[in-house]
């Protein structure tokens, strides 16, 4: 008998059915989706075999050809984050114009719900993704081309061949919003972020630290403010949380002479303004706060937020759009396309101009 091999990973239909304790035709006749009755609790071991194992049945018995089924799947690391969902409007704009529907997954900040997610789409025969991938390792999105998948991958923390990629420059991004408080005349910075194990918070850190270096002014490590741990919260405001827990670590450590905090995005921003004003803390007049994202709430808040504009929307849209090509056949998919973003300085009322007198004060 053949042994059907994964062309990923080397898991073979033989080894689902050892690992599930069932019958090679029992494993067969779920993994293809066969009509012959299975019982749900061989079902679920089968499944569950499947994906302990990294296995997908091979592409020639797993792809429906989208004039039949038309869609599109995307997977975000959350949906409490307004910025995910303005990707996902965007994505479902340009699919819907062209006879598309969108498949949304949430990965709950979570690595091995992500590889599910992705195990899951291919299962459902859904062939064409978008992702926002917090995975670090390549294998999951290796194993899904490897079976006929198409891939755009959205800020991700590393590159594949012949998929498509769209990348916001976010150094560049972290650089724009320290120049624009220096600019302002502060000269002592903090830095709040959530854990810094995504590569687009580094590369914002990393514009941030250049920009200091280059003005000569000191950036130790101690300004920088990082969350211990990151996932999803019950409130569904992990960041908004997480600015608030961190401006109790600063108070408590009293950081007295910085002037100006650049927040790691926006929900993180709005966390830090209401925590300050419940410690009766003026925002911009005793601090200043900058961050990343401009999300539709930003300028609705008091005071209304500044903030470098990420191209959320756009995206979606330049991911999607291209992505219907590949499908459609315009361009092959053994091509990689990368798209690049810059980000744009939103000016509102959250960051003060200080004073030659106070700049004097903060640099002590």
């Amino acid at each position: 008998m053949s042994r059907k091999k994964n062309p990923a990973r080397g898991a073979t239909l033989a080894d689902v059915a050892n690992r599930s304790g069932v019958s090679l035709a029992s494993a067969s006749r779920v993994l293809s989706d066969s009509e012959y009755p299975v019982s749900t609790k061989t079902r679920k071991r089968v499944i569950e075999a499947a994906n302990e194992l990294n296995y997908f049945p091979v592409a020639s018995s797993l792809i429906i050809k989208f004039d039949t089924s038309p869609v599109l799947g995307i997977i975000v690391p959350t949906l409490q984050n307004p910025f995910f969902s303005q990707v996902i409007l965007g994505v479902e704009a340009e699919a819907n114009r062209h006879g598309y529907q969108v498949m949304v997954c949430s990965s709950h900040r979570s690595v091995e719900e992500e590889r599910k997610n992705i195990h899951s789409l291919l299962r459902s025969r859904i062939t064409s993704l978008i992702i926002i991938s917090i995975d670090s390792e390549k294998a999951t999105l290796e194993n899904y081309i490897a079976c006929g998948g198409q891939v755009a991958m959205l800020e991700s923390n590393f590159s594949l061949p012949n998929t498509i990629m769209t990348r916001t420059d976010y150094p560049s991004a972290g650089k724009m919003a320290a120049e624009h408080l220096i600019s302002f005349g502060h000269r002592n910075i903090a830095f709040f972020t959530s854990p810094l194990t995504k590569s687009y918070r580094r590369g914002i850190l990393s514009g941030v630290r250049t920009t200091m270096k280059e003005a000569g002014l000191p950036f130790p490590d101690s300004n920088i403010f990082v969350a211990g741990t990151e996932m999803e919260t019950d409130t569904g405001l992990y960041e908004f949380e997480m600015g608030k827990h961190l401006v109790d670590q600063f108070l408590s450590e009293k950081h007295g002479s910085i002037t100006a905090i650049i927040a790691i995005n926006d929900l993180t921003a709005f966390g830090i303004l209401q925590a300050f004003t419940r410690k009766g803390i003026s925002v911009p007049k005793d601090i200043s706060v900058i961050s990343f994202d401009n999300l539709p709430y930003s300028g609705m808040i008091y005071p209304p937020l500044t903030t470098i504009e990420l191209p959320s929307a756009n995206l979606g849209t330049s991911a999607c759009k291209m992505l219907i090509s590949m499908i459609e056949g315009h361009f092959s998919h053994q091509i990689g396309i990368t798209f690049d973003f810059q980000g744009k300085l939103i000016d509102r009322e959250s960051v003060r101009y200080l004073n030659r007198a106070e700049r004097s004060t903060s640099e002590q």
